[in-house]
């Protein structure tokens, strides 16, 4: 059974054009099967997939002449005389596929599409050699309604307006769907996982995906020469989801350097392993020198490192969630105060919206009240809770699942 994932009706659009489609994003996230779906959209048969981590299929793109490239790409079948299409998977195995690309692009004029698991790749290799020529798509774990999809429920997601604050909790939507929404918080959002039947089965799938993640994104990708240092600090990044980050605390506890913790980290981000909000501030100083809050891409993948509560899952997933909006998201902090996440439209926008969300498992009245006066101190007018239980006493928020 083919499932379609969101993300895809906006990459079909760019078939057409002439840039570069790049799709970046973690390990056993789609894709791959989102490759081969953008390939069968095109009619033409001159196309071809060719996967860099098979070894055959790589050394094609390790020619020092490049000409010699479209020599072997001709025997694969591909006519020169006609528009080509080709479909890259797992560039990062290449280190010269940027300068490759660009030269086939230039001289050829080639339809590529391309896969990588690591913006850190793809800001480090690829950025300046493809200005102007790339348009760049993120591929995240599932989102709700897509794991819905997956999970063949027939339900039919409302149309969320995420800037606008709910009347109340859609009573029905729970009803029908808590159960699927405590086992996305539980197991997060990786398609095999959800399509797995038993916690058994789910857990040992999320094993497999970090130990690949292990294996091959940070051995391939980065020249750190204590692999057990990093899962150390994985381990103690994921007791501490929904948390800023403590760089010196991590470095004593780990016996590395403050600017090895950093380094870590920023790999970690940039390969997809966890995700980092910066502080909410108009000053740039402000940004840089507060501490990032710190969340996990996957909260499955937060829980098989470490032994999460029930509302670091549930803040982690709601974090998560937001992700698939792509807003700009911080959060707030100083001495008397605290909001989990604030979303903002793109910076330049004249029309920009702005909302402020807590997180709470059970949301209260007094919940409600106290981000209102915490809202306000920012100049922000919307906002409100997300929470992932109903109660008895208060329903002015939105649900989880809804999101």
């Amino acid at each position: 059974m083919q499932y379609t994932r969101a993300i895809w009706q906006n990459i079909e659009k760019e078939l057409s054009k002439k840039e570069v489609i790049v799709i970046t994003g973690p390990r056993r996230v789609g894709k791959t099967t989102t490759l081969k779906h953008l390939l069968s959209k095109i009619h033409d048969e001159n196309k071809l997939f060719l996967d860099l981590e098979n070894i055959i299929d790589r050394k094609i793109f390790e020619r020092e002449n490049y000409n010699d490239v479209i020599t072997d790409l001709k025997i694969r079948g591909l006519n020169f005389n006609e528009k080509v299409y080709l479909a890259l998977d797992e560039i990062q195995y290449v280190k010269n596929i940027p300068s490759v690309v660009k030269y086939l692009y230039d001289h050829y004029g080639i339809k590529f599409i391309l896969t990588g698991s690591s913006s850190y790749y793809l800001k480090n290799y690829f950025t300046e050699s493809l200005s102007g020529r790339k348009v760049l798509f993120q591929l995240l774990p599932l989102s709700f309604s897509e794991f819905l999809l997956f999970k063949q429920s027939s339900a039919v997601m409302p149309d969320i307006k995420i800037y606008n604050p709910p009347s109340k909790i859609n009573s029905a939507l729970y009803d029908l769907l808590s159960d699927y929404y405590q086992e996305y918080v539980n197991f997060g959002g990786f398609p095999a996982v959800a399509l797995a039947n038993s916690a058994k089965e789910k857990k040992q799938i999320l094993s497999d995906i970090y130990s690949s993640y292990i294996n091959q994104d940070v051995k391939n990708l980065s020249d750190f020469k204590q692999i057990s240092d990093l899962r150390n600090l994985v381990s103690l990044l994921a007791v501490r989801v929904g948390n800023r980050i403590n760089t010196s605390e991590l470095s004593s506890i780990t016996g590395l350097s403050r600017q090895t913790v950093d380094n870590y980290i920023e790999f970690l981000e940039q390969t997809y392993l966890i995700h980092t909000l910066s502080v909410e501030s108009g000053s740039q100083d402000v940004k840089i020198r507060k501490s990032k809050k710190l969340y996990f891409i996957d909260t499955g993948i937060a829980h098989i490192n470490a032994d999460l509560s029930s509302g670091q899952k549930f803040e982690n997933t709601v974090a998560a969630q937001l992700l698939h909006y792509g807003q700009r998201i911080s959060y707030h902090e100083n001495k008397h105060s605290e909001i989990d996440f604030i979303l903002r439209s793109s910076i330049g926008d004249k029309t920009s919206k702005s909302v402020a969300i807590e997180a709470k498992e059970t949301p209260t009245a007094a919940d409600l009240a106290m981000l209102e006066r915490r809202a306000a101190h920012l100049n922000i007018k919307n906002f409100y809770i997300i929470g992932r239980l109903t109660t008895e006493k208060f329903s002015k928020y939105r649900w989880g699942g809804e999101l």
